[in-house]
């Protein structure tokens, strides 16, 4: 599949594939912030049980954070990693959308579950969360930019 040519030649890599919009790398740094809470609990030692408490009150909530977003982290981390040698690792990337779509769904599940715990009372955690993840959930099934990062450009 060849690109259309509404991207800029910056858009691209050095190998010649499309890059990760800002967007696309927000998403991801949502979809794993329970690892960006527990780093910056991690580094500040006199306050860490506290912010985790403030941030995940259930700490079943804080675990299952830090399992569903270890892949995307995983995923990210692997974008610049592509050559046109790495053949796997193109075909392996190039179902990160709906992998990216199906990580935004379980921390949906995730979030209706806290509420249903919490007996759906509002709180602003769940309420932002929601509405990143609907937003988020919006851009990658309609953002042709998200659907054109995943593909492998067939190069000469």
């Amino acid at each position: 599949m060849q690109y259309a040519v509404t991207y800029r030649l910056e858009d691209y890599d050095k190998q010649g594939f499309l890059k990760p919009s800002l967007w696309l790398w927000f998403g991801w740094l949502f979809l794993a912030k329970a690892w960006v809470v527990f780093i910056v609990a991690s580094a500040s030692r006199t306050m860490s049980a506290t912010l985790l408490e403030v941030i995940y009150p259930l700490t079943d909530s804080l675990y299952l954070g830090l399992i569903v977003g270890f892949p995307i982290i995983i995923l990210a981390w692997s974008m610049p990693l592509r050559t046109p040698e790495r053949q796997w690792l193109n075909r392996l990337l190039s179902f990160g959308r709906e992998y990216t779509v199906l990580v935004v769904l379980v921390q949906m599940g995730l979030t209706f579950y806290h509420l249903s715990i919490t007996q759906w009372q509002f709180n602003w955690s769940d309420a932002i969360t929601l509405l990143g993840l609907v937003w988020l959930l919006i851009f990658l099934l309609q953002s042709k930019r998200a659907r054109d990062t995943f593909t492998t450009p067939q190069l000469n």
